[in-house]
């Protein structure tokens, strides 16, 4: 087994997990996992150097995950990689605070270039790099170590609790006070520490997951609009549209307009355009 740095794969396909432990493990010590949920176990309970963390899980969206281990774990490097290759999902990735990208199926020598890459280009030293709480020895104080240090894994599953609770519940009302209660903690400390970890307030992240839920919906169906912003918890068409535009732009029919443009090349024919209403 290597030992020129740890490396952590999040994929929910054995076969592919397999295969990348296989093709770095002569180089790399590497542990595999296959959800959201246990990726965060083991980052919370032993430092990596660099995750490869697959964009689509069972539990949780990779990018939603990235953000959260960014946020305790900001040194850890993380490829996100996917099968779907869009550069709207690198762009989000990169944002979120990946370091690289891969495309699904991976090449065994652009991996092996990537990763070595990055592990020869990380700098920090290897006490510190991967807990952000751990204090330089300058500023280090004689007792106990602080609060934080040892509550972060506990308030990151917290958070991650409830993320999972609201990409599950998009089609019902969903209230500060029905999440935080999910997520174990009361509304003030849940609304301090999901803003902490996510970098958005509640409601904020509530509507771009709407939003999120509704672009899968136009991109990949056929059925009206008038169908799916119910679905994703939304009362009127008024809001649904009004908010859609704020986070993407344009309204959702443009979108969907602009996806089929994309695909077809050409306007559409007389029998699709009751897809844009």
């Amino acid at each position: 087994m290597g030992s020129a740095g740890t490396i952590l794969v999040v994929d929910d396909d054995a076969g592919v997990r397999e295969a990348l432990a296989a093709a770095l493990s002569a180089r790399y010590t590497v542990e595999t996992v296959a959800t959201a949920s246990a990726a965060l176990d083991a980052v919370s309970t032993q430092p990596f150097d660099l995750i490869l963390l697959d964009h689509r899980l069972p539990d949780l969206a990779g990018t939603t995950l990235l953000q959260i281990i960014k946020r305790f774990f900001p040194s850890t490097l993380v490829i996100l990689m996917t099968g779907f290759g869009s550069e709207e999902v690198a762009i989000e990735a990169l944002r979120s605070g990946a370091r690289d990208y891969l495309r699904k199926p991976i090449d065994c020598g652009e991996l092996y270039a990537r990763v070595d890459a990055l592990l020869a280009m990380r700098g920090a030293e290897p006490a510190r790099r991967h807990n952000p709480y751990i204090q330089p020895p300058e500023l280090a104080t004689p007792g106990p170590a602080p609060a934080p240090a040892v509550q972060a894994p506990d308030r990151a599953r917290a958070i991650l609790k409830a993320l999972r609770y609201v990409d599950a519940h998009l089609d019902t009302v969903l209230s500060l006070s029905v999440v935080a209660r999910a997520a174990g903690m009361s509304k003030f400390h849940f609304c301090r520490r999901f803003k902490a970890c996510t970098g958005l307030h509640f409601r904020e992240h509530l509507l771009r997951q709407r939003i999120a839920k509704a672009k899968e919906l136009l991109k990949t169906t056929g059925r009206s609009i008038t169908d799916i912003f119910p679905e994703v918890g939304f009362k009127d068409m008024t809001h649904f549209g009004r908010v859609f535009k704020k986070l993407e732009g344009q309204l959702p029919s443009e979108f969907r307009r602009g996806i089929r443009d994309h695909l077809s090349g050409g306007a559409p024919s007389p029998d699709e355009k009751h897809l844009l209403n």
